[in-house]
């Protein structure tokens, strides 16, 4: 963000802290970059502050030099702040349903998301947020996908405040295999969900590839519990989006939920099931 001297400084702290973690795990630019899937030259770049850093990049790089938890949520929210303004000064082009949808996510305590087709949206990096976006309505233009992206990376701002709510995830395998944007792009989102599931805030399922007809056929929702207010069940499709207040339907979806967890592998195999699918790349 040119002209804007405390970004700058903000920058520049989090590329020092990059490079000193790379050094540590003994690599160079150009091993670093060949693990990642880019050049050796844009390590460099980031680390020298010739570039604009970011999220995705910051954490994928933090997941490959295995930084502690704690240093890494310092240093992840470093680089959030650093674009946070610029997410929403933007003018939304999200329909008013979606915009909705953020309104009730972000009072949550706890969400409960089922994604057989793809990595849920708060556990996405930016470059696979795009590809996904780019592939599902071809017709946007490049700024309305500029600002659908920030939205979606915006959004990922609730997993980082002090008060967190807990974010329970399944997703399928196939979801982890689909080759959205390319090896280098599926090797940065597969390295960010293993950074993402060792948070506090984070659970995350994997449904086994093996798995034939289960409960999970019926497609994918999110169930938003509250603290004094009735939970609320999300689902979306291409003409239209449902919110779900009714006590029966929230409990059938509640009970629909647990069978598909009963399919899905403990958070420990589900971690392995993602490094499988890193290492296949």
């Amino acid at each position: 963000m040119p002209g804007n001297r405390h970004t700058s400084v903000r920058s520049r702290q989090l590329a020092t802290e990059l490079r000193r973690h790379r050094e540590r795990s003994g690599l160079s630019c150009s091993d670093a970059g060949a693990r990642l899937g880019v050049s050796g030259s844009k390590i460099s770049r980031i680390e020298t502050g010739a570039s604009g850093v970011q999220l995705a990049d910051v954490q994928a790089l933090l997941g490959l030099y295995e930084v502690c938890e704690s240093e890494r949520s310092t240093l992840v929210e470093l680089a959030r702040n650093a674009g946070r303004t610029a997410w929403y000064q933007r003018p939304s082009v999200a329909p008013p349903d979606w915009r909705e949808f953020l309104d009730f996510e972000g009072k949550a305590a706890r969400m409960h998301s089922f994604e057989p087709l793809l990595v849920p949206g708060l556990l996405q990096t930016a470059e696979y947020a795009r590809a996904v976006i780019s592939g599902m309505e071809p017709s946007r233009t490049e700024a309305e996908l500029d600002d659908l992206v920030a939205t979606r990376m915006a959004r990922q701002i609730i997993l980082s405040r002090s008060r967190a709510p807990m974010f329970h995830a399944v997703v399928e395998e196939h979801a982890l295999r689909r080759p959205i944007g390319g090896p280098g792009v599926m090797k940065r989102q597969l390295l960010h969900l293993l950074v993402m599931r060792e948070s506090e805030h984070v659970c995350l399922r994997v449904v086994p590839r093996s798995v034939g007809a289960y409960p999970g056929l019926h497609g994918s929702f999110v169930l938003f519990e509250y603290e004094g207010e009735p939970d609320i069940v999300f689902r979306e499709t291409r003409e239209a989006s449902v919110f779900l207040d009714a006590e029966r339907d929230v409990a059938g979806y509640r009970e629909l939920l647990g069978d598909i967890e009963a399919n899905a592998a403990d958070p420990d195999t589900s971690a392995d099931l993602v490094r499988e699918a890193l290492a296949e790349l």
